[in-house]
């Protein structure tokens, strides 16, 4: 008996040695190795786009990608994986690119000489709430990146946490491509000037005054463009300022009145196949404060002289009054009376001129739209497309953006609109209305009979004599972007919902930018609980409430019956037994 617990107890030793050491085998061989990493996300949030992975495979000069971040130890508690999480994206990153993308970590927490060249870049540590045990306090910690090719400018994200490494494909291929490709594309932006209205502009001759000059609307619109590395080239459409001819795209604010010979320019580049953006404004409209309360909304008739052209072409913006009962909110100065005291306050203000755009009114099969969630769509109105006519000048066109079905119009009148137009009740309602369309192919030239206008007559003539009459073009196949609001892109409204994003997108797909517009369309997906009516509540509220109980008693009941017959069956047993 001896014998036998001397044998198992050695057996048993051995035993646990052999696998302790296979274990610490397994982990300094395995502990070593690139862990798997499955991507459990519905949109896919993780996984290197086909787009990302071909800009990575074709980088053929090293970019240098450099996270300066404080150590783990010295993170909130909350942020103590965050290096792991970047560096780990990272390191596949680098990986795709075969080397291409080099990767490093640096730890500016006690350099001050580090700190110092990153404060030039616009990089600060920031502060984060940290909770420790039981104590909440403040930590100031560095979490930022910098992307540099080159001897180009290097690219800067200021801050990173743990709710943007699902954009980080994004954040950090989108300038990569931007930086490493080899031309940069030049966008003409026609954007006239606002100018001042002529009941002001008297006052300041009166009082002996100059008036203000005429006032860019579109400088936001410039500088989101040249900050994505496009080259932004103003196009003014006069004879110092002819139309480029080697624009990658056009963009058209269309906000005021174009003679004849601006509108023949912009009809010449689009039939030259000058892929462009035309955004053209109907009207707009003046807010006065009502003496009651409320608002008295007048029309302002901004014609732009390119209706007929793209009524030619098959697309015609309506000048009608446009409502839809997808409203948006904007806040109005008002001045108000308390005891004598005259205060300036913000008014929120909802009309139905001031449209709401949500993500099931646009084609998500085009990448132009694609995933964006909102917009704000400012006195804007239809683009109606002709088939009849677009069919005529072989042209093809898409609806890419819709309104509600809830929409309706009234012929246009710079009289203030009355209460009843506001209100849905009693109007016919027109079903969804294109509010933005894309139309492909060769455009007519409309002026192939009536020949080149002249500049007109307050135009510079040493200038109109200086410039040389236009060369004929080869017409060629084109996309046109029509929306029927500019007014939707301008400083005040270009930072409203995702406005920016829209036109940014336009531009990627028209320039050429195309890759980054599936990188750009992985985004999380803000997934809404849907409106529940009242009865529905009360039904599920029962279900929850009364379900569980319900069950729980026919099980009692059942069981108890079971157990009833089997008492039974054993009574008689016994019985017989007996």
């Amino acid at each position: 008996m001896n014998s036998k617990r001397r044998n198992f107890r050695l057996t048993f030793t051995l035993a646990t040695v052999l696998l302790a050491g296979i274990v610490f085998f397994l982990i300094s061989v395995l502990g070593n190795l690139q862990g798997a990493r499955v991507d459990m996300t519905s949109d896919k949030l993780f996984t290197l786009s086909d787009s990302a992975v071909k800009i990575l495979e074709n980088l053929k000069v090293p970019v240098q990608v450099k996270l300066y971040i404080t150590p783990a130890e010295k993170m909130p508690t909350q942020l103590r994986n965050l290096e792991r999480d970047i560096t780990e994206q990272m390191n596949n990153f680098a990986g795709v690119s075969h080397g291409m993308l080099q990767f490093s970590v640096h730890n500016p927490q006690d350099d001050e000489d580090m700190q110092k060249n990153l404060a030039a870049k616009g990089i600060q540590p920031f502060q984060v709430q940290s909770i420790e045990k039981d104590e909440m306090g403040i930590k100031l910690i560095w979490s930022a990146m910098t992307i540099a090719y080159k001897d180009k400018p290097e690219e800067v994200l200021p801050r990173i946490l743990p709710q943007d490494l699902a954009a980080l494909e994004q954040d950090v291929i989108d300038p990569i491509y931007r930086l490493t490709r080899e031309k940069t594309p030049r966008i003409g932006l026609f954007a006239p000037r606002k100018e001042v209205d002529q009941q002001l502009a008297m006052m300041y001759l009166q009082q002996g005054m100059q008036p203000p000059e005429p006032q860019d609307q579109y400088t936001k619109l410039a500088d989101m463009l040249r900050n994505a590395h496009y080259e932004v080239v103003p196009v003014e459409l006069t004879p110092q300022s002819p139309m480029p001819d080697d624009l990658d795209c056009l963009v058209v604010m269309a906000t005021t009145k174009l003679n004849e010979r601006q509108v023949y320019e912009i009809n010449r580049a689009v039939r030259a196949g000058t892929p462009t953006i035309m955004a053209v404004q109907a009207h707009e409209y003046n807010y006065a404060p009502g003496r009651n309360g409320g608002w008295t909304i007048s029309g302002v008739e901004t014609e732009t002289g390119l209706e007929p052209l793209l009524k030619k072409f098959g697309l015609e913006v309506s000048e009608d009054h446009f409502f839809d009962s997808a409203m948006e909110t904007i806040d109005l100065p008002r001045e108000v009376n308390l005891g004598g005291l005259r205060m300036q306050t913000r008014e929120p203000v909802k009309l139905p001129i001031q449209i709401r755009v949500t993500e099931n009114q646009m084609l998500q099969d085009s990448p132009i739209v694609s995933r964006i969630s909102q917009l704000f769509y400012l006195w804007g109105t239809p683009v109606e497309p002709d088939p009849d006519v677009l069919s005529q000048n072989g042209l093809k066109a898409s609806n890419l953006i819709v309104s509600s079905p809830d929409c309706w119009s009234m012929t246009f009148d710079t009289a203030p609109l009355p209460g009843s137009a506001m209100n849905p009740s009693g109007k016919k309602m027109l079903g969804a209305q294109p509010l933005l369309v894309q139309a492909e192919g060769t455009f007519p030239d409309i002026y192939a009979d009536a020949g080149v206008p002249d500049w007109p007559a307050s135009a510079d003539s040493a200038a109109v004599a200086a410039a040389s009459d236009p060369e004929p073009v080869e017409p060629q196949p084109a996309t046109l972007l029509v929306i029927g609001s500019a007014k939707m892109f301008d400083d005040n409204i270009l930072g409203a919902a995702q406005n920016a994003v829209l036109v940014r997108n336009a531009v990627d797909f028209l320039a050429g930018s195309r890759d980054l517009l599936s990188i750009r369309a992985k985004s999380l997906t803000q997934r809404v609980i849907r409106p529940v009516a009242a009865g529905e509540k009360m039904i599920w509220r029962l279900f929850v409430v009364l379900l569980v109980p319900v069950i729980l008693a026919v099980y009692g009941v059942m069981r108890a019956g079971m157990r009833r017959k089997e008492a039974a069956r054993y009574a008689e047993a016994l019985h017989h037994r007996g």
